[in-house]
């Protein structure tokens, strides 16, 4: 009698551990058959950790990477990028906004939109990792298919998500002519219609300042403080020739001006045809085979007077 009074407890503990066990493995599963509401993440990088941006669209390609500090274009051409698209782009891509998967492993991605002329998107890490995503056509009027091969997954995106963004070189440039801040510049010598100045800087409370009694004082303030921070509105070749040059006049320059800086280096900028009508003036620099247009600006407002004639040799 006392043995089977121990069985039925035993048999109780049993019956109601197998229970549990299946009430947990009917919960597990369950749990994972349920669908989230929350967007998917694709990946999550920190902004420090992207080193490189690949983007190809409708054949055209473009490649920045970083270069000791700063954003520069490596393909089609070598040139300064343009920082704050480049910030743009990976704070929008570091984790891509995902609104929601469309299809696991599929099988036809043309069906999407999708082939070898989509707009196409690398990120490529500190630790070697590549994050890739590839935009196709619309899913309706607010979101465009997207595919991540990392996953092998269709999801859906924003269209505001790729704003601005396309593989057209100039939009990735810097648009800045130069990189120069008065304070570090030494001396500028000016030459226009045959007549040079070289220019000292005269340090005040409110910074350098550069005279020259033939000159009007503040046209010339003016005239430097624009050389030195104008942007750049048209590209107009990277691979001037002689012909090019001559026909926007750099054979016979409106204005040169040569600025020496503290550190021993030295820019020029030539300036050639001015068109008023346009509101352009073209220009050349010393470190690139590249005629930009930038914003008209008024030379005669220098008021030059006559001056005696100096030495002007060119860079070397």
């Amino acid at each position: 009698m006392k043995r089977r009074g121990w069985l039925i407890p035993i048999l109780f503990f049993f019956i109601s551990i197998t229970g549990l066990l299946f009430y947990q493995k009917d919960q597990y599963t369950h749990s994972f058959a349920v669908p989230t509401h929350l967007p998917p993440i694709l990946w999550s990088e920190t902004p420090v950790n992207i080193t490189r941006i690949y983007l190809s669209e409708k054949g055209q390609q473009i490649e920045a990477a970083i270069d000791s500090g700063d954003w520069v274009l490596t393909s089609p051409i070598a040139a300064r990028a343009d920082s704050s698209l480049i910030y743009h782009i990976i704070q929008t891509f570091k984790e891509p906004q995902l609104t929601k998967v469309v299809d696991t492993d599929p099988e036809n991605l043309s069906e999407y939109g999708i082939d070898e002329t989509s707009f196409n998107l690398k990120l490529y890490t500190k630790d070697n990792h590549i994050h890739e995503l590839i935009r196709g056509s619309l899913a309706d009027g607010s979101y465009y298919y997207v595919y991540a091969p990392m996953s092998n997954t269709i999801y859906t995106m924003p269209i505001s998500t790729f704003d601005n963004f396309h593989a057209e070189l100039n939009v990735w440039r810097d648009k800045s002519l130069v990189y120069i801040k008065e304070k570090d510049i030494e001396k500028i010598e000016l030459a226009y219609e045959d007549t040079y100045y070289t220019l000292y800087p005269a340090q005040t409370i409110d910074g350098p300042v550069f005279k020259d009694d033939r000159l009007d004082e503040k046209a010339l303030k003016n005239l430097i403080g624009f050389l030195t921070t104008c942007k750049v509105k048209h590209f107009i070749t990277d691979t001037a020739d002689s012909n090019l040059l001559k026909a926007y006049g750099f054979n016979t320059p409106h204005l040169t001006a040569k600025i020496f800086l503290k550190s021993g280096k030295a820019q020029i900028i030539t300036v050639g045809n001015i068109t008023k009508e346009e509101n352009l003036c073209y220009v050349v620099t010393s470190y690139s085979n590249s005629i930009f247009a930038i914003p008209y600006f008024d030379f005669s407002a220098l008021k030059l007077e006559e001056a005696i004639t100096e030495d002007f040799a060119p860079l070397e």
